[in-house]
């Protein structure tokens, strides 16, 4: 598998409207899965407004994919600095340079200032707006596919049961 770790994240505005795009899993815990983005960019505005997301990872060569929904909570800033710290330089710059799905005006400039960025000996330091977010996972869906379109799909939910969580889980029709 090429990229292994993209996965679709869907987030909604305050009105509910919907958007996706791919961004990378920077890893998982029991709670559920750690992305990162700036808080101005379209998914920080939406997920301030609407706390709640949608994953997907799918892995077209082993025909498998993991859907996941719930809400979604910012990870203290140190958390941020720890997977800031984790980005190769060149992303770093360019997380310091762009101003994420604002109108692009001059290519070359923008290319020009993440590379004098990228190849100073500054210290690059993660922006405020950059932080890092864990989607809380309440349902889970493991998808098996199948040629005879007879897909395995396994549903978990987290329930609340004497303020333990606990996975309640159930088979589904392909």
């Amino acid at each position: 598998m090429r990229y292994p770790a993209c996965m679709t994240l869907a987030t909604a505005s305050a009105t509910g409207r919907p958007s996706g795009r791919t961004v990378i899993l920077k890893g998982h815990d029991a709670e559920g899965f750690l992305f990162e983005t700036h808080s101005f960019s379209r998914k920080g505005v939406e997920l301030s407004e609407n706390p709640f997301a949608a994953v997907t990872l799918y892995w077209r060569e082993v025909y498998r994919q993991v859907t996941a929904t719930g809400a979604v909570e910012v990870l203290p800033p140190e958390t941020s600095d720890l997977m800031w710290a984790r980005r190769p330089r060149p992303n770093r710059a360019v997380a310091i340079v762009s101003e994420q799905g604002a109108v692009l005006s001059d290519e070359g400039a923008l290319v020009r200032r993440v590379r004098g960025l990228a190849s100073s000996n500054d210290p690059l330091v993660r922006p405020p707006s950059y932080q890092a977010y864990r989607m809380v996972a309440d349902t889970m869906e493991f998808w098996e596919g199948s040629d005879l379109r007879l897909h395995r799909r396994l549903f978990y939910e987290r329930e609340a049961e004497d303020g333990l969580a606990r996975w309640s889980s159930r088979r589904l029709q392909p």
